[in-house]
């Protein structure tokens, strides 16, 4: 894993130095989406499940840490970077407990930053190569995209893949009909489509990890 293949959600406030601080980024990472309040935030967030979040606050409020705090709740694969003008922020402690990778005080040198990205590469690769239990003795290996069941290894095909990584990252909530369809398939996909990859799935772990909330879409429901 590389800086070069990892999407990125910069989120800032009205006292940012933006354009310095996204010219950088832009250069060392895949992809950079940008979110200047709180709703734009929420909606990257669950939009693009991006595997770092860059704060530039000031922290006058704790809009941003309730931000983080309620990702935190399912997600502890992202790393969080926040970067401040405020040296004597009261919510540094509450941001601590959050397991933020870096707090790079500025104004600060390229060099900061960079290091807090590359800290956040090893951060992420030390969380997600790693089994992750999805009931009744079945694994999901992040590394390998596979499925150990009974003794058994399955790969998964492109689609579980994405499927399984979105139910983990959200395993708090349901995630809509919409949603899947946007991130599996562009939003080309038919009801069929959708019933049949569910159902493969299904049979390679156990029928009821993913419940169904009628005309809405589907939830994680492990059980041991």
């Amino acid at each position: 894993m590389k800086l070069n293949n990892l999407f990125v959600l910069y989120v800032f406030d009205k006292t940012s130095s933006k354009n310095e601080v996204l010219s950088l980024l832009e250069k060392k990472l895949k992809k950079v989406f940008i979110a200047n309040s709180l709703k734009q935030a929420q909606s990257c967030y669950r939009k693009y499940s991006p595997c770092i979040i860059i704060v530039d606050d000031s922290f006058f409020d704790n809009t941003m840490v309730k931000f983080l705090q309620e990702i935190r709740q399912s997600d502890i694969k992202t790393a969080f970077l926040v970067l401040s003008n405020n040296k004597t922020n009261k919510y540094l402690y509450e941001l601590m407990e959050l397991y933020i990778t870096k707090y790079i005080l500025k104004p600060f040198k390229k060099e900061e930053l960079l290091l807090g990205l590359e800290k956040s590469l090893e951060v992420i690769e030390s969380r997600i190569y790693s089994n992750v239990n999805l009931g009744r003795g079945i694994l999901f290996n992040f590394q390998t995209q596979s499925i150990t069941k009974e003794g058994k290894v399955f790969i998964l095909n492109k689609k579980e893949s994405i499927l399984v990584n979105l139910f983990i990252q959200n395993s708090n909530r349901v995630i809509t009909y919409e949603e899947l369809a946007y991130h599996i398939w562009d939003n080309e996909c038919t009801s069929a489509a959708l019933k049949s990859l569910i159902r493969d799935f299904r049979k390679k772990t156990y029928k009821t990890i993913l419940q169904n909330y009628s005309g809405i879409g589907y939830k994680l429901n492990i059980q041991n």
